[in-house]
């Protein structure tokens, strides 16, 4: 029977998160790194961003109409900035995106071809994250919060490593993460993590 993340870790993380000044669109930045990990490029990354969005901002019994956590925002978090609408895809449309908001100066986009720059994980410290790191802990424990974790997974160490290399980061478990990995996140939060955040699912 595989562990999950116990609910008041995933609440505690999310929050965690929330309080942080992050751009909203850094979740579709997350998208195309993970895209870019999948397809072996940086270039024409031909996202499809609704899957993803299922895959790990989904809520079961959402608010009618906003089926995703919002797990960043560049506002004071409440209530009313909680949840995204089912349209998620229309954010990220180019149509949506001026040429001088923050996710056009990470992401380049001719017409529909959605790429990455190689310096694109500086340029999202500095545009999408506003110059300080995400605890990468706290963000790998709300993306794998619905996921049934292996007996092989019991420290927070080892859920980050599959992070790491789900999202491109590196290219065998458990190795060395590259340097953008180590521009965008801190490990800060590793290293006083609960030893009881894992549960038996029932």
């Amino acid at each position: 029977m595989p562990n999950v993340i116990r609910k008041e870790i995933v609440a505690r993380s999310l929050a965690h998160l929330r309080e942080q000044k992050t751009h909203t669109l850094f979740a579709g930045y997350l998208y195309l790194q993970f895209r870019s990990a999948q397809l072996g490029r940086l270039n024409d990354l031909q996202p499809v961003f609704s899957p993803f969005f299922k895959d790990f901002f989904q809520v079961a019994n959402h608010p009618l109409g906003t089926p995703y956590i919002k797990i960043f925002t560049e506002h004071q978090a409440s209530e009313n900035n909680l949840w995204l609408n089912e349209n998620v895809a229309g954010s990220y449309a180019p149509s949506s995106l001026r040429p001088e908001q923050p996710f056009r100066k990470v992401v380049t986009i001719d017409k529909k071809i959605y790429s990455l720059p190689a310096d694109h994980a500086s340029r999202a410290l500095e545009y999408l994250l506003f110059s300080k790191p995400i605890e990468v802990a706290n963000l790998a424990v709300v993306l794998y919060r619905d996921y049934g974790l292996l007996d092989n997974v019991t420290t927070i160490e080892d859920l980050v490593d599959i992070f790491a290399y789900e999202f491109g980061y590196v290219n065998q478990p458990g190795t060395k993460p590259d340097e953008d990995f180590q521009t965008l996140y801190s490990l800060e939060m590793t290293q006083s993590w609960d030893e009881d955040w894992l549960e038996k699912n029932d």
